[in-house]
This record gives C-alpha cells, structure tokens and sequence, in this order.
C-alpha cells in the first residue's frame, strides 16, 4: 500500500486560515497524488486474469487535527507475490518470508516503480496547489 500523508503544523493565530484554506488545497492535493500513483500503478501492473489491475484502488482519505492521510493499494492476498516474487527467485527484502527450496516465481514489480516515477510530480502537485491567490 502507498500512503501519501500532508502534514503541516500552523504557527500563530493562522490555525482558522489553516483549516479553511490550507486543509482544502492540501486535501485536493493528496487527492491527486494518490490517483497519478493509481494511474502509473496501473499502467505497469502485470495483467493475467485483470483481478489485481481492477484490484488497485483508492482508499477514502483521513483527517487529523493537523494530516491528511491518503492511499492507493492493490486489494488482493497476492499482490505482494507479484511485486516481490517467491522462492529462490523473489526479493529477499519481501514481506513476508521466503522458502529458498522452492524454485519460485520472478518479481514483476509494478508498484515501486510508480511511486518512483511519482516522486517528483507529487512535488509539483503540491507546489500548484498551494500557490496563491487566497480568496
């Protein structure tokens, strides 16, 4: 699962400016970080049956006094199979453990590589939308 979480921390009397006007930018913003991640997740994930593409969704976001928390993850028991492979041929640093006796199968990877490739955009998507003007 990939979570994009905002967090700021207001200074001063700015804490009702923070709420109204910043917490609306900022949830635009984790919302479009999240669906460009779901997109290139998408894009690059292997396709057999199609259940883990149209398993890729997003989660509702989550707000805290001072966060707002978003996610994107493939909801199926296998996902982490696909990402990281099995056996002798999978990924050591897996989630889950390993059985070196069995042949396995080869890591496809497709949701680090998108949140990779989002990095810098995510940056981008944030800048825009916490740019001026404040009415």
């Amino acid at each position: 699962m990939v979570t994009i979480t905002a967090k700021f921390t207001p200074r001063g009397d700015i804490s009702r400016f923070a709420q109204v006007v910043m917490m609306l930018r900022v949830s635009q913003a984790v919302q479009e970080s999240c669906e460009l991640v779901q997109s290139l997740e998408q894009d690059r994930c292997p396709i057999d049956t199609g259940a883990l593409l149209a398993s890729i969704t997003l989660d509702p976001q989550t707000m805290g006094d001072d966060s707002i928390t978003g996610s994107v993850a493939p909801h199926m028991p296998y996902a982490s199979y696909v990402e990281y492979g099995t056996g002798m041929r999978g990924d050591p640093s897996a989630p889950y453990g390993h059985v070196m006796s069995w042949p396995g199968m080869a890591a496809q990877p497709y949701v680090r590589p998108a949140v990779d490739e989002a990095k810098g955009q995510i940056k981008d998507i944030f800048l825009r939308n916490l740019e001026g003007p404040w009415d």
